[in-house]
């Protein structure tokens, strides 16, 4: 993955200024594996929904990391995303670029992270299984 480039793209420059999440949700119950990803903020409901849909275990939404407030909130958030996929490549279940590739295998450091860095989904009021 490579960091965000520059754009005078009028598309890329209003999507980059979503207020944005990174997303980390579990697959399984036990989880048997946690997506990181990133989406907008007013879509994280119908992202949670449409995982659920793709997913034949129950997913949960552990927490979010929020970007709001910035002059590129949805910037900051995929960049985010790319600095976590490379800290825990090596427990990516698939290959990079291919799909799939943002599930990774749970392991107490990657718990770890996600408690010490993210907000619980009710705080900002998401919910946290789909309905």
């Amino acid at each position: 993955m490579r960091p965000t480039g520059t754009s005078t793209n009028f598309r890329q420059l209003a999507w980059w200024a979503k207020d944005a999440v990174v997303y980390f949700i579990a697959a399984g119950d036990p989880p048997a594996a946690i997506k990181i990803g990133v989406t907008s903020w007013s879509t994280m409901k119908s992202r949670l929904a449409a995982i659920q849909s793709a997913n034949h275990e129950p997913i949960t939404l552990l927490g979010v990391i929020p970007f709001r407030g910035l002059p590129q909130p949805m910037r900051a958030a995929e960049d985010k995303e790319r600095e976590l996929h490379r800290q825990f490549r090596a427990l990516q279940r698939a290959k990079e670029g291919t799909r799939g590739y943002e599930w990774f295998t749970v392991t107490p450091a990657l718990i770890s992270l996600i408690e010490s860095t993210s907000v619980p989904a009710a705080e900002l009021g998401f919910p946290t299984r789909a309905r």
